[in-house]
């Protein structure tokens, strides 16, 4: 036994200091590594009135979306399940092994929720037995700001997908990452109710296409609805640029087709827009009118073909983030996940 006989005789003031260790200094404790505390977007630029990732972006979300299968009418087709943030990541983020819940399937997680096969060397069970690999999509992108704004669409053509259903291959992703995919087709949306904002900061990560068709990536637009309830932000068929359109004010930015982080925002005085940490553009405002339209993450409605290729995030603000001097911030942590510039 070790010699402890002048522990009695240790000074407290040398044992004090216990509880202020630096837990970099204990990070290994026999060979076992302490992990870092998540800290996410929102729990760093708090405020958020709707949030919607791939991502986990604030601590103790757990719910990333709710999830339907296509097994083209064999067993299984249209089962739903809410799917988690895959929390092994060292971001957490949606992934074949995120488990699920509230659903009448008997699989853990989404990989033997689809049936997907082996994938990157994990095999997925098939409890459900089903005839194939089947096609997933999103029925509702949860809301992680706390509000439960989530954004939802009930029609199964306008969903967009996670996995093509294609047997053994990940979820679809952009530049690594998992990605909400549309299709090419009218009405590709998610609905949300009206949020009912004038301040405010929209941060997207979206892909924007515009070979046949104006690209939504977020829009409370409404035809002839009055233009202090409209928000656009798309990227116009034929065009080199994505625009931002708020309350009948525009300001363009200068853009080729690819992924990007489109950052927005107005204030009781001016519009702005910047693109992938650039030079924000700006414009004089008459107003601060709210925008009391529902929002939709993609196409507003209508018969013309108006779709993005994919979303990846969408945050919602209601105060100008540029101006309380977070934009550096709030870019830096998204591209630092999803790596766009």
């Amino acid at each position: 036994m070790p010699d402890i006989s002048k522990i009695n005789a240790l000074d407290i003031g040398s044992v004090s200091k216990v509880d202020g260790l630096a837990k970099a200094s204990i990070l290994d404790i026999d060979g076992v590594a302490v992990p870092s505390a998540f800290t996410g977007l929102l729990d760093t630029y708090t405020g958020a009135t709707a949030a919607y990732s791939v991502r986990q972006l604030k601590t103790g979300v757990t719910v990333a979306m709710r999830v339907r299968r296509d097994t083209g009418g064999g067993t299984g087709d249209d089962d739903e399940a809410d799917i988690a943030f895959d929390t092994s990541l060292t971001d957490p983020a949606i992934s074949l092994d995120s488990a699920i819940s509230n659903t009448t399937s008997s699989a853990a997680t989404l990989g033997q929720f689809l049936n997907v096969g082996t994938v990157n060397g994990t095999t997925y069970t098939n409890p459900d037995s089903l005839s194939g690999t089947a096609s997933c999509f999103a029925g509702e992108w949860k809301d992680q700001s706390g509000n439960a704004n989530h954004a939802s669409q009930a029609t199964f053509g306008s969903q967009p997908q996670i996995h093509d259903g294609t047997v053994n291959t990940d979820l679809i992703t952009e530049n690594g990452k998992p990605a909400l995919k549309w299709a090419a087709a009218s009405n590709q949306r998610l609905d949300v109710v009206a949020l009912n904002l004038s301040t405010k900061t929209i941060a997207l990560v979206w892909y924007p296409n515009n070979t046949t068709s104006n690209s939504r990536g977020f829009t409370t637009y409404a035809g002839s609805g009055g233009v202090g309830d409209e928000i656009l932000l798309d990227y116009p068929t034929a065009s080199t640029a994505v625009r931002y359109i708020d309350g009948g004010i525009l300001t363009t930015v200068s853009f080729s087709a690819a992924q990007n982080l489109s950052f927005a925002y107005r204030n009781a005085s001016e519009i702005g827009l910047g693109i992938n940490g650039g030079t924000i553009s700006t414009n004089s405002t008459p107003n601060s009118n709210p925008n009391t339209l529902d929002t939709h993450i993609g196409d507003e409605g209508g018969t013309a073909l108006e779709y993005a290729i994919n979303h990846q995030e969408v945050v919602v603000w209601n105060v100008d983030q540029d101006g309380a001097g977070n934009r550096t911030g709030i870019e830096s942590n998204i591209n630092g996940f999803f790596g766009i510039y």
